[in-house]
């Protein structure tokens, strides 16, 4: 499966510095303009795209609305186990707010949320059901910034936390190449 990664566009959240998580913010001006060019980047690929999986967030589901409508693909497949972490009650405030912890929310939720371990395990359930119904497609898959960190350390071998700190922007679309599934653990590999 060649499986191509991407962000939504820039939301006014992300633009004032505000957290997420699982509450919702709409495309700025800037995040329309890079889901545009995103979808020009993809045209020019050799293989065409099969199908398009997103989160059900409306950030990510208003960028894949607009990548399919420019290349005239089928419409996003929407999968709620694609979405960002919940960051509980820190969901609406500054980054700022959100205390540092030693091990970084790993196993530990956000009050009110999840752990980052917890997201791991959802987004690899997703990405393995995806492989498994899509093992000889072109899979396009528009996230957020955690849940691309999960696969990309899966797929590199590397550690989450430090693929968590090395955000994928907002402009960027990954392709990878996957063979084969292992089935081993979430803070580990999926491929």
């Amino acid at each position: 499966m060649k499986l191509l990664i991407t962000r939504h566009g820039q939301t006014e959240d992300n633009a004032n510095g505000i957290t997420m998580g699982q509450r919702d913010s709409k495309l700025t001006a800037l995040g329309i303009q890079q889901a545009h060019s995103k979808a020009l980047q993809l045209e020019k690929l050799s293989q065409k795209i099969d199908c398009i999986f997103t989160s059900d967030l409306g950030r990510c589901t208003e960028t894949a609305r607009i990548i399919s409508n420019t290349l005239g693909l089928p419409e996003a497949i929407p999968d709620s186990n694609l979405r960002e972490i919940s960051f509980g009650r820190y969901e609406g405030l500054p980054y700022s707010t959100i205390p540092s912890i030693e091990g970084g929310y790993m196993k530990v939720q956000f009050p009110g949320g999840e752990s980052n371990e917890e997201m791991a395990i959802r987004v690899i359930d997703a990405i393995n059901g995806i492989y498994t119904a899509n093992k000889d497609a072109c899979v396009l898959i528009i996230s957020h910034s955690g849940p691309i960190a999960v696969i990309l350390a899966s797929y590199y071998g590397k550690d989450l936390q430090a693929t968590l700190n090395d955000k994928v922007g907002n402009e960027e679309v990954i392709m990878l190449q996957i063979n084969s599934m292992q089935n081993l653990p979430a803070t580990t590999a999926i491929f």
